[in-house]
């Protein structure tokens, strides 16, 4: 896959390439750099709005760390692609300098946002409903920036307005190199199927390369998707949270690879958000890793409940010889568990 100058190969032969989605709360640097390791070809950072790009603010300053973006540079182990949404033209065409110059190998706009809140301000999805407009935001932005800039986007609002061919033809003649399309209208959100079938489609009627996204849980459906649509590549959104093996191949891990990946990201999220946030965010992360695991459904309660590094490191690290077989309980996430692990995607 051809994105701008980039050119982008599965990480083995037998598999299509793989690329990280942006979702919000969830793409900080440290997972970014763990899937990119692990052979993502490229990672999405969490979509940042256009108006707290200036801001100073903790959170700001933290969801514009792009500390991966020179070992990308350094050693082409993954691109890195950073998203912004908003209602300002102007601000989003800022933006993208701002995410250039802090290292983004790539600018993505998000037009796929189906959250009300978003939505209702102008931003996201909303531009499906005012082409023109999706139009002057990608070309400005393709203006402002050297680097490739592509679009994430939906099927269209719903079923009965469904526009995604001309959604990508506006973004192919507004000079975005790569469109990455959700099979899903905005009024579905995340209910209901993926209609792969217009993805195909758009492969067809599309001169850029096309990523397929939704409904992807697995290796093999990953290699389905690209077999049934023909799409350039993968994006893998919610099923990376539990499976970030998945972009080398595998569908999970062993015990101890688990743990030693749980292990080191704790301490990154440590060092990076601080102890106690850094321990709360990586929790749900845990408690995916390991809910299938035998013994699961006791440590999990623990996984989600211990707030300090070291209580975990030593509930970890005491996860040597878990029982010989999971039980129903293991394998299913309490309603608690659920509500815990609640994370918000981005489209």
């Amino acid at each position: 896959m051809q994105i701008g100058p980039y050119q982008l190969s599965p990480y083995k032969p037998d598999m299509p390439i793989l690329t990280l989605a942006p979702m919000a709360g969830v793409g900080n640097w440290v997972f970014r750099l763990i899937c990119a390791r692990l052979g993502a070809g490229l990672v999405g950072v969490e979509f940042i709005n256009c108006r707290s790009i200036g801001l100073r603010s903790r959170k700001s300053l933290q969801m514009l760390d792009f500390s991966d973006a020179q070992i990308y540079a350094d050693t082409r182990l993954s691109l890195l692609a950073a998203q912004i949404y908003g209602n300002d033209i102007d601000l989003i065409a800022n933006g993208a300098r701002e995410f250039e110059r802090r290292g983004a190998q790539i600018v993505d706009i998000n037009f796929g946002c189906s959250v009300p809140k978003i939505v209702e301000k102008g931003c996201g999805a909303a531009y499906l409903r005012d082409l023109d407009r999706l139009y002057t935001a990608v070309q400005r932005t393709v203006e402002a920036v050297s680097v490739p800039v592509i679009v994430k986007t939906r099927l269209g609002w719903d079923d009965s307005d469904i526009n995604i061919l001309e959604v990508i033809k506006r973004c192919e003649d507004a000079g975005a190199k790569a469109v990455a399309i959700h099979a899903r209208t905005v009024v579905q959100k995340y209910k209901g199927q993926a209609n792969w079938d217009w993805i195909a489609r758009a492969v067809e009627n599309s001169s850029i390369p096309i990523i397929g996204n939704g409904d992807v849980l697995d290796l093999a459906g990953a290699r389905r998707m690209q077999r049934e649509t023909g799409c350039a590549a993968v994006m893998i959104g919610r099923a990376a949270m539990a499976n970030p093996w998945i972009f080398s191949g595998r569908d999970g891990a062993t015990l101890s690879e688990r743990v030693e990946l749980a292990l080191e990201q704790l301490q990154l999220m440590a060092d990076y958000k601080g102890e106690r946030v850094g321990v709360l965010e990586t929790r749900k992360h845990l408690a995916l890793y390991f809910k299938s695991l035998p013994r699961a459904s006791e440590l999990r309660q623990q996984l989600l409940t211990t707030t300090t590094l070291a209580g975990l490191a030593d509930l970890l690290a005491a996860w040597n010889e878990p029982d010989a077989t999971p039980t129903e309980d293991d394998l299913t996430l309490s309603p608690a568990e659920a509500e815990a692990l609640a994370w918000g995607g981005n489209g």
